[in-house]
């Protein structure tokens, strides 16, 4: 008969594992902030969700008389033209800031350029300066070159989402391994191929990660449409929705269910390219 050696070992480390935690003040004083934080976040949300379904919404947070009125009022014509405005300010922002950004962090990160260092600094610096500071010059020149107009705005949309961006996609560039780009060297490919071909598929997540930022910072913004386009039938969403506050009573329920739709192109963009962030960067066997 075989004896069967039975290590104790891992027995006791699971007890470890099963053994409950101390309570702490610390972790008493963490999982409380953490709650009113989640309280803060979730009660608008929840509000937002009952006041579309509620025929007589208020901006108290209450059990709903149940409707779908609100949500047939958010899809008429009209209000989902909008949605087609925002839509295109919103590709054409990502489309110019996404390709800008991904040259320029490709340059930062594997040529050596002069003054790259107080080049970045000033990058970052400018990421954080926010474009309302600026609004007045830059209407005055769209003014005066004839730009009002629903192009030129997402153009701008986009420029506005750059700096953040490079610093995003250099990142993802800076852990591509140079022994790619040397063997793509020997096959005599040329700048270009090298970044399409060998750069590109290898930072999709980076790519990912920098047209969804994108994306939202065009998505959401209400003063560059509100200025900078003078046609108001080319106005996008946010400032179209608020069209529904009149200066006597103010639609809550219109309000609820027009953000909720308002809200999804964000949420099926995010869902469809979750499986970017989930690759990460699959380099295994790259380099033959």
């Amino acid at each position: 008969m075989q004896t069967v050696h039975v290590d104790p070992m891992p027995s006791l480390q699971g007890l470890k594992r099963n053994r409950p935690r101390k309570i702490t003040t610390e972790r008493i004083v963490g999982n409380s902030t953490a709650l009113v934080l989640a309280a803060f976040f979730s009660l608008p949300m929840l509000w937002m969700v009952l006041a579309s379904v509620d025929h007589s919404a208020t901006n108290q947070l209450r059990v709903p008389d149940l409707t779908a009125e609100h949500y047939w009022v958010a899809v008429q014509l009209e209000n989902l033209s909008a949605f087609g405005n925002s839509l295109l300010l919103s590709v054409i922002a990502t489309v110019i800031g996404t390709a800008a950004a991904f040259v320029a962090a490709y340059v930062f990160s594997k040529h050596n350029i002069p003054f790259k260092n107080p080049i970045l600094l000033t990058i970052l610096f400018l990421s954080g300066v926010p474009i309302s500071i600026l609004i007045v010059p830059v209407y005055k020149m769209f003014a005066t070159l004839g730009w009002l107009s629903i192009i030129p705005t997402g153009v701008l949309l986009g420029v506005t989402a750059i700096p953040f961006q490079i610093y995003q996609l250099k990142n993802f560039i800076d852990a591509v391994p140079p022994e790619l780009e040397e063997a793509a060297a020997l096959e005599q490919a040329n700048t270009l191929q090298i970044l399409f071909r060998v750069i590109l598929p290898l930072t999709k997540p980076g790519l990912a990660s920098a047209a969804i930022f994108g994306f939202v910072n065009a998505w959401g913004n209400f003063l560059l449409p509100v200025v900078l386009i003078n046609s108001l039938a080319d106005q996008p969403a946010p400032v179209h929705l608020f069209g529904f506050m009149g200066s006597n009573s103010i639609d809550y329920g219109v309000i609820a269910a027009y953000s909720i739709v308002y809200s999804l192109p964000v949420i099926i963009l995010f869902l469809g390219m979750s499986r970017q962030f989930k690759a990460g960067f699959a380099l295994g066997g790259a380099v033959k």
